[in-house]
């Protein structure tokens, strides 16, 4: 695999307009929601007010692109890596009903973490065991989430 040499300033500007197109996109769909006020928002209210922080987040990007002067060595395209967070966010959509909330997030945290090289499978493994119990924490105990905590797939073993 070879290297291109890239400036700094065509990719920052291609990222940031990339978010800005995103920001857009989403921020537009919002709009079809209610938005609600500050105290009662409505379904529109996150996702707009998240779309308007990433065009805010492209619109820096792009100023600091057309800024910078200077070239990069661009290394070889990441395949495991989108190839195996692609995985993970088709079994979080395909499996976390049927597997619950834990299940689901360690599954899927362990398989995201195998994406680095730099990752072990143990220090894969304790990653989706921290965010596991963290995710329960927040959204379980803190927010209700109907989404069970351990699935109908695991019968008995159902606690919460």
């Amino acid at each position: 695999m070879s290297t291109v040499v890239q400036t700094h300033r065509s990719r920052d500007v291609l990222a940031g307009l990339i978010f800005l197109a995103i920001a857009i996109a989403f921020g537009w769909e919002a709009t079809n929601y209610e938005l609600g006020r500050a105290l009662r928002m409505g379904a529109g209210f996150i996702p707009l007010t998240l779309s308007a922080l990433l065009g805010i987040l492209g619109a820096i990007v792009v100023a600091a692109g057309l800024r910078r002067e200077g070239e990069t060595e661009v290394g070889p395209v990441p395949w495991r890596g989108i190839l195996l967070v692609s995985i993970a966010l088709i079994l979080f959509g395909a499996y976390g009903r049927s597997l619950g909330l834990v299940p689901v997030v360690f599954l899927c945290s362990a398989v995201t973490a195998l994406a680095s090289a730099r990752n072990t499978v143990l220090s894969a493994l304790a990653i989706a065991a921290a965010l596991s119990a963290l995710c329960w924490l927040v959204f379980k105990l803190g927010l209700g989430v109907s989404l069970p905590t351990v699935g109908p797939l695991f019968g008995p073993l159902q606690v919460f």
